[in-house]
């Protein structure tokens, strides 16, 4: 879904698009489904100068055919991988995070999901020097446990508090603040708007469930409804922007296998490109063993059922041991 912004097409100026916002008008797809005639009113504009426009967008966005080729050529120039900052992990995920793509972290409580989280936030703060927006709907996130990670990583204190503030974090605990504040990050994106710190490249979330969850039980149509709507958002984010999106996810068991699956449904089940399954050993003071596992459940580029070892506690991880994935 392409954003609305001055000069996406004759007559489309910088007043008529605040006011199709504030009407929760905010891109092509949103423009040209809409009543015009209820927007016209609503909006206070012209009918005539808003039938010309979506006359000049569905001409301009409406699908048309195109080749392998040029694809192949357009992801190559957009798409960049971001290290997590776990080399072993990096392995798994095929030399990191792809932007354009969604991310899931699925685990149980004390996984490790939010630690890795911290991890990327690190590596991509710190060593790519770009931005990172975090949105923390768990009360997760510890300024204090980040800092640790960026210790670790340089000894500079001065570029310890820069990484620091590439990170920004919000707090929100229902899916509808979750929504605004992914609408206000599309919005600066649209209108080029870029930290002093640099351009955003990844945005975090942990966790996705904890704010749908609640709205999945018993007639879940409306529940349903804003899932996907966060869905939609979070896919236009990494591809119109080229952002590296992460997710965090609890875990449920399969009714027929008993085996782990990410919580939330089948219908999520289609919404990240990538899956990993993190898991805590059930004896983590085993000897010459490490307290965390991550598994690929999903991938477009690798063979599902590669497991590494972490060591969520430290920043040192353990060297890759890919299994086969029990049947």
């Amino acid at each position: 879904m392409v954003v609305l912004r001055a000069g996406l097409c004759p007559g489309l100026t910088e007043e008529m698009i605040q006011l199709l916002r504030a009407n929760n008008i905010r891109t092509v797809v949103d423009f040209v489904s809409s009543d015009l005639e209820d927007v016209a009113q609503s909006c206070s504009l012209s009918y005539k100068a808003l039938v010309a426009v979506r006359r000049v967008l569905l001409a301009q966005f409406s699908a048309f055919p195109t080749n392998g080729a040029d694809l192949y050529e357009e992801l190559k120039s957009s798409t960049a991988i971001l290290p997590t900052g776990n080399p072993s992990l990096d392995q798994l995920l095929d030399a990191g995070l792809y932007t354009g793509e969604v991310t899931e972290l699925a685990g149980a409580p004390g996984s490790g999901k939010t630690q890795v989280c911290l991890s990327i936030a690190a590596s991509v703060s710190l060593g790519l020097r770009q931005h990172v927006f975090f949105l923390d709907s768990t009360g997760g996130f510890t300024a204090s446990r980040l800092y640790q990670m960026l210790q670790a990583r340089v000894e500079d204190k001065e570029e310890q508090l820069e990484a620091l503030q590439r990170v920004q974090v919000v707090r929100m605990f229902d899916i509808y603040e979750m929504l605004r504040a992914l609408h206000e990050v599309r919005d600066c994106l649209s209108q080029q708007v870029e930290s002093s710190a640099g351009p955003l490249k990844a945005v975090l979330i942990d966790s996705v469930s904890a704010v749908l969850s609640p709205l999945l039980g018993g007639r879940q149509s409306e529940g349903l409804a804003i899932m996907m709507q966060l869905a939609r958002e979070l896919k236009t984010l990494a591809k119109e922007f080229s952002v590296a999106v992460v997710v965090t996810n609890q875990v449920t068991r399969d009714s027929s296998t008993g085996a782990l699956k990410s919580a939330l449904g089948r219908s999520w089940s289609f919404v990240p490109s990538t899956r990993v399954l993190l898991q805590g050993r059930a004896v983590p003071w085993e000897e010459g063993a490490a307290p965390h596992t991550a598994c690929l459940a999903k991938s477009p580029r690798q063979p599902t059922g590669m497991q590494v070892q972490l060591d969520i506690g430290s920043d040192a991880v353990q060297e890759q041991r890919p299994v086969t994935p029990t049947p």
